[in-house]
């Protein structure tokens, strides 16, 4: 690997701001005639508030800055490939879990003498003409601070293109080629979003306090991509070419509709309906309206995983010895496939639990035939043993959006006798306080689909002092 940098700044009265950079990278990932790269960027910044003619009025005299800024580079990316350009084996082979013998990802082994020997695969067909994945990134923004630090504004627009994406045309081969699609420069994606902060600063006497908030929202859209396919009708390809001109962070699934109340409830719902239903399962939204519930009733219905929104409020204050500073952060417009519902009252997978025995819908009766059409039925918030909800279903997707106290801190600096002398700081901090949020068990911040089992958030209070000399 090799490259060459350079980087020229320009600075004009402080009032216009450019900066110029390129590199020019070589890697040996690429064949001959394609391995060098040429990617450079430009960043320009106007400050509008240092102009004389900005400074000398008097209508402008309460702003204090005022600049325009924007940027545009690239960047050449080789780190997920492995000389696809050349022949050669994958040693140990890897594939499917329960195919063939293969475990934990691997091919299985034999032992030949007295060594364990693997086996291999061959590697995809090779590419000599693929090059770098090229990432082209855009700003613009405004700076505006105006009365001394009294109101503040940022706000950017962001952009990220990618060309050249690595990727396999599974779709273009045979079978019997009997080798698999080469790597190649073949999808393209960008990421965009905005975000604006607000700021405040005041001093009012000996009290000095400052607020700043900030938020962020993002989305992701994939331009063009390769390697699914063929379909076999317009709704497979709707349903499953969701990677091509489409943005992402969107969840298919089934909506559901409420749940069965009773008996009645069940014959008289007019769709195609699975056999041994219960008073209590879950009741779905025959979307495509062919008179049954299939793969073909999902369709767009929750936020992703990955909140498309992200915010902070950050406050500091000082008075004479003591200070103080706050964090708090959340997300919305995010959603988790909470499985916690999809547990059975019985089981090996964790059910069994008194809420979920007590909370269900059952007949009445400690003793109860469930299939008995003359009993009652006793609501609750989970299903029977009959049915569990679509593990893909409004019933277990949750909301993640939340609010939480990140940090606080509150601390005390004693004034100090002499120059000579010691500055002594005694402060108490606290994280993860408290979170607001809508769904339990989980961290809302770093969902895992662990079931409720995961070791929960830490709460840390400490006491400390400082001392400085």
């Amino acid at each position: 690997y090799q490259a060459f940098i350079g980087r020229l700044n320009y600075n004009f009265d402080n009032r216009y701001l450019i900066e110029g950079q390129f590199r020019y990278d070589g890697s040996s990932k690429f064949a001959p005639g394609h391995q060098w790269g040429f990617f450079p960027s430009l960043s320009a910044g106007w400050r509008i508030s240092e102009e004389p003619f900005f400074k000398d009025s008097e209508i402008l005299s309460s702003i204090n800055q005022l600049k325009l800024r924007a940027s545009y580079g690239s960047l050449g990316d080789d780190s997920e490939l492995n000389y696809e350009w050349l022949a050669g084996y994958i040693y140990p082979a890897t594939g499917v879990d329960g195919e063939k013998g293969y475990y934990s990802g691997y091919a299985p082994a034999y032992i030949i003498g007295n060594e364990l020997v693997y086996g291999v695969n061959t590697s995809p067909l090779p590419n000599t003409n693929i090059t770098w994945l090229k990432s082209k990134t855009f700003n613009i923004g405004v700076d505006f601070e105006a009365w001394n630090g009294l109101l503040g504004i940022t706000f950017d627009y962001f952009e990220r293109r990618r060309d050249g994406v690595f990727g396999q045309n599974t779709s273009s081969l045979p079978t019997v080629v009997g080798a698999s699609a080469p790597v190649e420069n073949l999808n393209s994606d960008r990421n965009l979003g905005l975000e604006m902060e607000l700021s405040h600063r005041n001093k009012i006497g000996e009290f000095e306090y400052s607020l700043k908030g900030i938020a962020s929202i993002t989305r992701r859209q994939n331009l063009k991509a390769y390697g699914q396919g063929p379909y076999g009708n317009s709704y497979d390809r709707w349903r499953n070419d969701n990677l091509t001109n489409r943005y992402q962070g969107v969840q298919f699934g089934y909506e559901g509709v409420g749940r069965y109340e009773s008996w009645e409830d069940i014959w008289n719902y007019d769709i195609y309906k699975e056999g041994n239903l219960l008073p209590g399962d879950y009741k779905y939204l025959d979307w495509n309206g062919d008179g049954e519930i299939s793969s073909l009733d999902e369709h767009p219905f929750a936020y992703d995983q990955t909140p498309w929104m992200n915010y902070s409020l950050a406050m500091n204050c000082q008075y004479k010895g003591f200070d103080f500073s706050m964090l708090l952060q959340g997300s919305a417009l995010g959603s988790y496939m909470y499985d916690e519902p999809l547990y059975s009252i019985w089981g090996s997978n964790g059910g069994g639990v008194l809420e979920q025995f007590t909370d269900r819908w059952h007949p009445q009766g400690e003793y109860s035939d469930p299939y008995d059409q003359t009993l009652t039925w006793i609501s609750g918030h989970y299903a029977f043993t009959g049915h569990s909800p679509e593990k893909n279903s409004s019933f277990n997707r949750v909301s993640t959006s939340y609010l939480r106290l990140k940090s606080i801190e509150l601390g005390y600096t004693l004034p100090r006798k002499n120059k000579n002398g010691f500055t002594t700081r005694m402060f108490i901090n606290a994280y993860n306080l408290f979170t607001l949020c809508g769904i339990k068990y989980v961290d809302p911040e770093h969902p895992d689909s662990d079931y409720g089992r995961m070791y929960p958030l830490n709460k840390t209070v400490s006491l400390g002092l400082n001392l400085s000399f």
